[in-house]
């Protein structure tokens, strides 16, 4: 449910930028003030909680911006959140904001996991093959991960391909178990 409404909140805000033909400058300011929020939860709290005027709050959420130099598109859509309660959503807002970005612009996101970081070669073969497959820009990340012993283990979205030695040993115990059992 909170991930659908991330999305509904993210959706509007992206149409409001495509019409305005600003949509990537929207989704910078989102990711320049969540971490604001995520650094000051006394500044999150206060923003949502009823006890203070809405208007008050609406002034704090202005100052907030300005010093940012957020947008007014952008601020009164965080107003909207603060209004509604859900400024507690803006993390998860911003993630369903980058996914939807990233489909506009064809960009896939993936995330390769190993026990060592692959040479430029694994990466660039990896990024060509996502490329022929989706039709998209790749754009890869990487993260060590020792428990792995060796392979990869790559994630788009909820996908998941697991190639690793860990995986492979995992999957011959349950076959050798099930021949015992």
């Amino acid at each position: 449910m909170k991930s659908t409404v991330a999305r509904r909140y993210a959706r509007a805000l992206i149409e409001l930028g495509r019409e305005d033909g600003l949509y990537e400058q929207y989704g910078r300011e989102l990711r320049t003030i969540i971490p604001v929020f995520k650094g000051s939860p006394e500044l999150s709290r206060m923003l949502i909680n009823p006890m203070y005027r809405l208007e008050d709050r609406f002034a704090l959420m202005g100052r907030v911006a300005e010093s940012l130099k957020i947008s007014s598109v952008v601020t009164r859509f965080l107003d909207t959140l603060i209004e509604t309660r859900k400024l507690n959503l803006l993390d998860d807002i911003g993630e369903a904001y980058s996914r939807l970005e990233d489909d506009i612009a064809g960009r896939l996101r993936a995330t390769v996991e190993a026990a060592v970081e692959p040479n430029e070669k694994t990466v660039l073969d990896i990024k060509d093959k996502l490329r022929t497959i989706t039709g998209k820009e790749v754009m890869l990340t990487f993260k060590k991960d020792p428990t792995l012993i060796g392979g990869l283990v790559l994630k788009i979205g909820n996908t998941v391909l697991d190639g690793s030695v860990r995986n492979q040993l995992e999957r011959m115990k349950e076959k050798i178990l099930e021949g015992v059992v």
